[in-house]
């Protein structure tokens, strides 16, 4: 038998795919969301929903006040709105009509999955008390729609005590949901490098006395010990160098080479670390061929890291909406990186879960892929998670 709250977002499912399509049609990068914004407003305005002001026109922000008596507490749900620069193979009714743009990390899902949470929450609000919050954010992709987001004030007034959201996952099928406590998805870090040398004739390096490139190539080969030796195994962090530039003839010694990469942590310890110790490294090994170097390290979203009782309550919430027996556990982290961290550092009450699309007899979807499909009979599940979790907290 289906919970009262899957059968009501089972009756608007109609509402979710006509959003999600809706949006799927008319894809937008991430800071350029200004019809998919602008469409959000207009629904949760349709809906009665209390639009907050902020200084954008690609983000959004409602506010939904339960009546139930009791202080209640203030939830946050966060959906991202943005899509990706891949050109759309999927061949589905709703193909993006934007060339070279298509949403194929099922960011439109997610809207559409929190304005139906949203237009349920409004019609149930004497079923909780508090507030619910509704952020519809920008630029995801990009990792920076959420600090803007935060800058301008999501958060606060009032201030939010629990932070819910939630993401595909091709790994589960449709209609489960997975859940970790604690580090769950890692930081996203970049650094770049320049090593600085003489150069010289190819014929005689000696005479340079300080090849650049060969000392970068070093750097290159020895960095990832300094991952296999300085770091505990079971911490796992990911270093990867990615570019390599220098040179402008076959026979001249560059002066100088520039590498650079990514840095992925689960855990904050790690990542504070990780700076000094890739410095201390590179300029080890620089050093040895008579160069010196400059390190440009850029810190980018922080690990995700879901709160245990958050998660319990999350999964009590999960499990009323669709029988025990389909709420998983992610056994392992990822090394993939979310700004949804960026909230869930600020807001430590916060679960990240991750709604299973992987439809019975097909391949497991592939995110950031042309061919990416979301199933949609998973959008009454994400709906239903968020309005069940609200009411888990402040029914």
């Amino acid at each position: 038998m289906p919970s009262e709250v899957l059968e009501k977002t089972q009756s608007i499912c109609s509402y979710l795919v006509d959003c999600k399509r809706r949006i799927h049609r008319n894809p937008e990068l991430g800071m350029q969301e200004l019809q998919t914004a602008a469409f959000v407003r207009a629904e949760l305005k349709k809906m009665g929903v209390e639009i907050q002001p902020l200084d954008t026109k690609v983000g959004v922000l409602g506010l939904i006040r339960g009546t139930k008596a009791g202080a209640g507490k203030v939830i946050a749900l966060r959906a991202d709105m943005d899509a990706l620069p891949i050109q759309e193979a999927a061949g589905q009714p709703d193909q993006s009509e934007v060339a070279g743009v298509m949403h194929a990390c099922g960011h439109d899902a997610h809207t559409a999955m929190l304005l139906g949470a949203a237009q349920l929450l409004m019609s149930m609000r004497e079923r909780f008390s508090g507030v619910v919050k509704l952020i519809f954010q920008p630029a995801e992709e990009t990792l920076g729609g959420s600090e803007l987001m935060i800058r301008l004030g999501c958060l606060e007034n009032p201030k939010v005590d629990i932070m819910l959201g939630q993401h595909g996952i091709g790994e589960f099928a449709t209609g489960d949901i997975a859940f970790r406590e604690g580090p769950s998805m890692a930081s996203s870090d970049t650094f770049s490098v320049t090593v600085k040398g003489v150069g010289g004739h190819g014929a005689y390096p000696h005479n340079s006395g300080a090849d650049a490139l060969l000392a970068a190539a070093n750097c290159v080969t020895s960095l990832q010990g300094l991952i296999t030796r300085q770091f505990n195994a079971v911490d796992p962090v990911v270093l990867s160098i990615c570019t390599f530039h220098g040179g402008t003839a076959k026979n001249i010694i560059p002066e100088e080479v520039a590498f650079g990469g990514s840095i992925r942590c689960q855990s904050p310890e790690s990542r504070g670390r990780i700076r000094s110790a890739l410095d201390r490294m590179i300029g080890s090994i620089v050093a040895g061929y008579n160069c010196t170097h400059e390190l440009d390290y850029t810190y980018g979203v922080p690990p995700l890291v879901n709160d245990a009782a958050v998660v319990r309550a999350m999964r009590s919430a999960a499990a009323k909406l669709l029988g025990e027996e389909h709420v998983k556990t992610m056994e392992q982290p990822r090394m993939g990186s979310e700004d949804y961290a960026c909230y869930s550092e600020k807001i430590p009450a916060s679960c990240f879960a991750r709604l299973g699309i992987w439809k019975d007899g097909r391949a497991q979807p592939k995110f950031h892929n042309p061919a990416f499909v979301f199933d949609e009979n998973a959008l009454p599940v994400g709906a239903g998670f968020f309005v069940q979790a609200v009411l888990e907290i402040n029914g």
